[in-house]
């Protein structure tokens, strides 16, 4: 009979494409990951993987096979949440977060994980949102939190918070003073997040439905150097007013008060539904109660 030791090594081949990567990523050496392998294969009487190319390539009978050992793997950790104790439960979590989790609510989910799951081993991956979907999709993380800007066939999504955001630029590069349109921003430099960004692909799906917005775009990646950016009288840009906070208290930046309103941002936490187990089930739960974008981490509620 197949063992877990040999279903695990095929998921993790098939998830991260490589014999080497699933090694990496089980902690086993390249040899015995291709020893469980070819000891699976054996006992099914056929080949799970191509191996003519580079990669490792599944070959078309190996599709009900991995359907069925990620079915058999979530019965596991469906048994194991059941019936052992979460202080002694040992496992990997790995959790995928963009920056601005990063710079928020992060440190109170670590704790309130370990808190209840001593044992747990926390690996966070810190990523732009298209990055990460895709890690989870292909099996490298186990649960991820974007903004609601994603297909979810195959996933579970459940809510979490929202996104105030706002105007902002450096003092004299508009006047802050007055009440200001969407379309007085029209001859400014729009400082702005790329497409691999879950919000920034929500705001300009926004912006494409005002009749005027920003002509001129300076794409960028990164939340901090945006603001760095944005400090330094490039141009305006939307920002979380959680974010922005500490530098509208020191002056580098100001608040601009457009008509209409930037739209909230959404954020959810999305897990593969083949792999969603109990003990995932309770990870989303506690991000959901910790959950709180509207605040930088260390200031007061």
């Amino acid at each position: 009979m197949p063992t877990f030791k040999q279903l695990e090594a095929l998921v993790a081949v098939v998830d991260h494409g490589t014999f080497d990567a699933a090694a990496n990523r089980l902690g086993q050496v390249q040899s015995a990951i291709s020893r469980q392998i070819q000891e699976l294969e054996h006992w099914l009487g056929f080949a799970l993987f191509d191996r003519s190319g580079r990669g490792a390539k599944p070959t078309p009978l190996a599709a009900e096979v991995i359907a069925q050992a990620r079915e058999v793997l979530l019965q596991r950790d469906i048994v194991n949440s059941c019936l052992i104790s979460p202080e002694v439960l040992s496992r990997k979590l790995r959790i995928g977060i963009t920056e601005l989790s990063a710079l928020t609510w992060l440190p109170r989910l670590i704790k309130a994980i370990t808190e209840h799951y001593p044992k747990v081993r926390i690996e966070p991956e810190v990523d732009l949102s298209v990055r990460l979907h895709g890690l989870l999709m292909a099996g490298k993380v186990d649960v991820i939190v974007v903004p609601d800007a994603f297909s979810t066939n195959g996933l579970i999504k459940v809510a979490l918070d929202e996104v105030r955001n706002s105007w902002f630029c450096a003092p004299g590069v508009l006047d802050h003073r007055q009440p200001l349109r969407l379309e007085d921003l029209r001859h400014c430099t729009l400082l702005a997040q790329g497409k691999l960004s879950g919000a920034g692909f929500l705001m300009d799906s926004w912006l494409a439905t005002q009749p005027a917005s920003p002509s001129a775009h300076i794409p960028c990646s990164s939340l901090a150097a945006l603001i760095g950016l944005s400090v330094s009288g490039l141009g305006v840009t939307y920002l979380p007013d959680a974010t922005a906070a500490p530098y509208l208290h020191n002056g580098q930046l100001v608040k601009l008060n457009v008509e209409p309103p930037l739209p909230t941002t959404p954020y959810v936490a999305l897990a593969r539904a083949d792999s969603y187990s109990p003990f995932l089930r309770h990870v989303v739960e506690l991000m959901s109660a910790q959950c709180d974008l509207q605040q930088p981490y260390g200031r007061p509620a």
